[in-house]
């Protein structure tokens, strides 16, 4: 399935007691494009995109901002947000702009997503790669020993790994309880850890902690920080191990 997209854009004021007083989303304090996208059960397909600075200044309505992603323009959204600990107002310092299933469908085949944020006069972008591919978990040859060493490979390649992220795996065989193995080791093309001993059978391997593989960031163009992550279901992995 492919994500809806919802885009937020919040801006604020600078550090000082008096507001900085700004017409265009690019004046504000260190403004970030913060991007995340994802499909799971608890949220449904999506994908949202929050423009944002450091602190939340005075309303500030800039009807003219507008957002796209490769040059597809998404629908503007308005009106008061309240949901869990996200309030805010999309007709004042909170500019929400959405795309649906078929929207997405409808863009360009492209290796390269930029999302940009302008008011015409003014934008603000962040390029990023791979954004909709959905993550999986593969082996060449589910046939393992217990007790080895078992290599999995993760794509899409070229993903950042968010080392502060903790990555842990959850194996479970039948009858027996599952073993969750917190030492594995996660780069970008791979995720890698050693099977117990006493695990024979059909073993099922399940993958948390994904939010440590994100898309990786191309180009970040007039904002002070961008941030990209995704988050899917990932499909379960069968070992054979002897």
């Amino acid at each position: 399935m492919i994500p809806a997209l919802t885009l937020l854009a919040l801006h604020a004021c600078d550090t000082t007691s008096e507001e900085k007083p700004f017409n265009h989303f690019v004046d504000v304090y260190q403004p970030i494009l913060t991007v995340n996208a994802g499909d799971t059960p608890a949220r449904g397909p999506r994908l949202q995109v929050l423009a944002h600075a450091e602190l939340v200044g005075a309303c500030r309505e800039l009807p003219e901002l507008r957002a796209d992603v490769n040059g597809v323009q998404l629908k503007r959204l308005h009106g008061k947000v309240e949901d869990g600990n996200y309030v805010y107002d999309r007709d004042c310092n909170v500019y929400e702009f959405e795309g649906d299933a078929a929207w997405i469908a409808a863009l360009p085949p492209s290796e390269l997503q930029v999302i940009t944020v302008t008011d015409g006069v003014t934008s603000v972008s962040a390029t990023t790669r791979n954004l909709f591919a959905k993550p999986a978990l593969t082996i060449e040859n589910p046939a393992v020993a217990a007790g080895s060493e078992v290599v999995l490979k993760w794509a899409p390649g070229g993903d950042v790994v968010n080392e502060k992220a903790p990555v842990s795996v959850s194996l479970k065989a039948a009858d027996l309880d599952a073993i969750v193995l917190t030492d594995v080791k996660a780069t970008a093309e791979s995720i890698t850890f050693t099977l117990p001993a006493e695990l024979k059978g059909e073993v099922s391997v399940d993958l948390r902690g994904t939010r440590a593989f994100n898309p990786p960031v191309v180009a970040c163009t007039s904002l002070s920080k961008c941030e990209v992550s995704r988050a899917f279901v990932i499909e379960p992995v069968t070992l054979n191990v002897k």
